[in-house]
């Protein structure tokens, strides 16, 4: 669907105030151009309208955050090299996030990790300052 066909229906909704309207408009709009409702929510976010979330929560996935934003990634932690083993008869044992082997093997971990690889009783660490 062409922008020209959106935009009086995007100056409709955001001359909206009270919010109730908004599924009403939105479905007069799908009556109008034969869409579902899932696809006209879909057309108007692509063409800028996003400011207010509709109020039928069926109507569109994610609707329960914030503007449909997504959450910001949390900041990565600095990594630093560790020799790395586990004790047991399995080839390979996980443990913080990593398959470690019986052989020491150096493995890039964050102060997390290493925190939780040094209290589990199974898993040998030898710090390594090789990079």
């Amino acid at each position: 669907m062409e922008k020209e066909k959106i935009a009086p229906w995007l100056e409709k909704l955001n001359a909206e105030q009270d919010g109730k309207k908004r599924n009403g408009i939105v479905s007069e709009m799908c009556k109008e151009h034969s869409l579902k409702i899932g696809d006209a929510w879909k057309l108007l976010k692509e063409a800028g309208y996003g400011s207010q979330a509709p109020d039928n929560p069926q109507s569109e996935p994610n609707a329960n955050t914030p503007n449909n934003q997504q959450p910001e990634p949390v900041a990565e932690e600095k990594k630093q090299p560790v020799t790395l083993r586990h004790k047991t008869e399995y080839p390979r044992y996980r443990c913080a996030g990593l398959a470690l082997t019986q052989k020491p093997e150096t493995y890039q971990v964050t102060e997390s990790q290493l925190a939780k690889l040094r209290i589990d009783p199974w898993v040998e660490v030898a710090d390594s300052k090789e990079a």
